[in-house]
Protein backbone atom coordinates (compact mmCIF):
# COMPACT_ATOMS: atom_id res chain seq x y z
CA UNK A 1 0.00 0.00 0.00
CA UNK A 2 1.60 3.43 -1.10
CA UNK A 3 0.10 6.06 0.56
CA UNK A 4 0.23 9.28 -0.63
CA UNK A 5 -0.01 12.94 1.22
CA UNK A 6 -1.59 15.99 0.79
CA UNK A 7 -1.91 18.84 2.25
CA UNK A 8 -5.22 21.11 2.64
CA UNK A 9 -3.61 23.86 0.06
CA UNK A 10 -2.61 21.12 -2.10
CA UNK A 11 -6.30 19.91 -2.30
CA UNK A 12 -7.47 23.36 -2.68
CA UNK A 13 -5.41 23.87 -5.80
CA UNK A 14 -5.46 20.20 -7.57
CA UNK A 15 -8.45 18.45 -6.07
CA UNK A 16 -9.54 17.24 -9.49
CA UNK A 17 -5.71 16.15 -10.32
CA UNK A 18 -5.77 14.26 -6.68
CA UNK A 19 -9.18 13.06 -7.25
CA UNK A 20 -7.93 11.35 -11.05
CA UNK A 21 -5.03 9.66 -9.14
CA UNK A 22 -6.65 7.89 -6.03
CA UNK A 23 -5.90 4.10 -6.57
CA UNK A 24 -8.14 1.45 -4.78
CA UNK A 25 -6.18 0.67 -1.55
CA UNK A 26 -4.43 3.44 -1.90
CA UNK A 27 -4.93 6.25 0.69
CA UNK A 28 -4.30 9.74 0.38
CA UNK A 29 -3.70 11.14 3.36
CA UNK A 30 -4.98 15.04 4.01
CA UNK A 31 -2.33 17.35 6.55
CA UNK A 32 -3.65 20.37 7.85
CA UNK A 33 -0.26 22.13 10.03
CA UNK A 34 1.57 19.32 9.16
CA UNK A 35 -0.65 16.91 11.53
CA UNK A 36 -3.29 13.93 9.66
CA UNK A 37 -6.95 15.17 9.33
CA UNK A 38 -8.65 12.97 6.96
CA UNK A 39 -8.28 10.24 4.62
CA UNK A 40 -9.65 10.11 0.93
CA UNK A 41 -10.08 6.89 -0.70
CA UNK A 42 -11.62 5.60 -3.87
CA UNK A 43 -15.39 4.59 -4.03
CA UNK A 44 -13.98 1.44 -5.07
CA UNK A 45 -12.00 0.78 -1.54
CA UNK A 46 -15.09 2.26 0.65
CA UNK A 47 -17.50 0.00 -1.07
CA UNK A 48 -14.72 -2.64 0.50
CA UNK A 49 -13.93 -2.06 3.67
CA UNK A 50 -17.88 -0.93 4.23
CA UNK A 51 -18.56 -5.15 3.21
CA UNK A 52 -15.64 -6.30 5.56
CA UNK A 53 -17.28 -4.08 8.19
CA UNK A 54 -20.95 -5.58 7.66
CA UNK A 55 -18.92 -9.13 7.43
CA UNK A 56 -17.25 -8.15 10.78
CA UNK A 57 -20.71 -6.89 12.30
CA UNK A 58 -22.29 -10.47 10.86
CA UNK A 59 -19.74 -12.91 11.99
CA UNK A 60 -19.79 -10.85 15.70
CA UNK A 61 -23.58 -11.13 15.72
CA UNK A 62 -23.22 -14.73 14.85
CA UNK A 63 -20.81 -16.05 17.63
CA UNK A 64 -23.28 -13.94 19.98
CA UNK A 65 -25.85 -15.67 19.36
CA UNK A 66 -24.03 -19.08 19.25
CA UNK A 67 -22.26 -18.04 23.11
CA UNK A 68 -26.05 -17.43 23.98
CA UNK A 69 -27.15 -20.48 22.84
CA UNK A 70 -24.75 -22.22 24.32
CA UNK A 71 -25.18 -20.23 27.72
CA UNK A 72 -29.45 -21.39 27.63
CA UNK A 73 -29.41 -24.46 25.60
CA UNK A 74 -30.25 -25.83 29.36
CA UNK A 75 -34.29 -23.72 29.68
CA UNK A 76 -37.38 -24.63 27.50
CA UNK A 77 -38.18 -22.24 25.05
CA UNK A 78 -41.38 -21.88 27.37
CA UNK A 79 -38.87 -20.77 29.90
CA UNK A 80 -37.44 -18.54 27.90
CA UNK A 81 -40.68 -17.11 26.86
CA UNK A 82 -42.14 -16.91 29.88
CA UNK A 83 -39.17 -14.92 31.34
CA UNK A 84 -39.17 -12.45 28.20
CA UNK A 85 -42.93 -11.63 28.76
CA UNK A 86 -41.89 -11.26 32.50
CA UNK A 87 -39.26 -8.58 31.62
CA UNK A 88 -41.68 -6.85 28.98
CA UNK A 89 -43.72 -6.40 32.18
CA UNK A 90 -41.41 -5.20 34.87
CA UNK A 91 -38.64 -3.78 32.80
CA UNK A 92 -38.97 0.24 33.12
CA UNK A 93 -39.51 2.30 30.49
CA UNK A 94 -37.14 4.85 29.07
CA UNK A 95 -38.26 8.03 27.29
Amino acid sequence: MNTQMVTVTDIQRNFKHILDNLVPKNPTVVLRDSVAEAVIISFSEYKRLANLEKELLKNEMFAMMDEMHDKNKHFTDEEIDRDIEYAKKHAPRSN
